[in-house]
């Protein structure tokens, strides 16, 4: 699964990745570091890209575009785990976010560690949510 790891995250977070055998890259090793959503959402789309981000907005974003990809991992109450923990989960659940995509369609992703994954088909709000019971490690 090929990720874009958003610029409110570390770019280590896609090198750990990386090292893991992930196709990771950052927003600003992609000249996207100061663009906005819209146009992440979009270079994401074109590109295939699951989209890695802390930013909570863009649920909203979402569910008032009626967007249908791209597929897009909002990771929750990170700031006190370490960046390679982080990756950790991250890479424990990978496989079952691309079963998913895979089987069902692009998806809005939440990951809380200590909590199963939750997934919720796109477009938001037309389909109900996805059976994603990844645990965490």
């Amino acid at each position: 699964m090929k990720l874009l790891v958003d610029q409110n995250l570390p770019r280590r977070l896609a090198a750990l990745l990386q090292i893991e055998g992930h196709d990771a890259l950052h927003t600003e090793h992609e000249g996207l570091a100061t663009a906005a959503d819209p146009l992440i959402l979009s270079w994401c789309c074109v590109r295939a890209r699951l989209l890695v981000t802390a930013d909570k907005k863009l649920t909203k974003f979402l569910a008032s575009s009626g967007a249908d990809c791209p597929s897009v991992l909002v990771l929750r109450e990170m700031r006190t785990v370490s960046v390679e923990r982080t990756a950790s989960i991250m890479a424990a659940n990978l496989p079952q976010i691309e079963r998913v995509v895979l089987e069902r369609g692009n998806a809005l992703f939440s990951l809380t560690p200590g909590r199963p994954i939750r997934a919720e088909l796109l477009p938001l709000g037309l389909v109900g949510p996805a059976a994603a019971k990844a645990e965490p490690e």
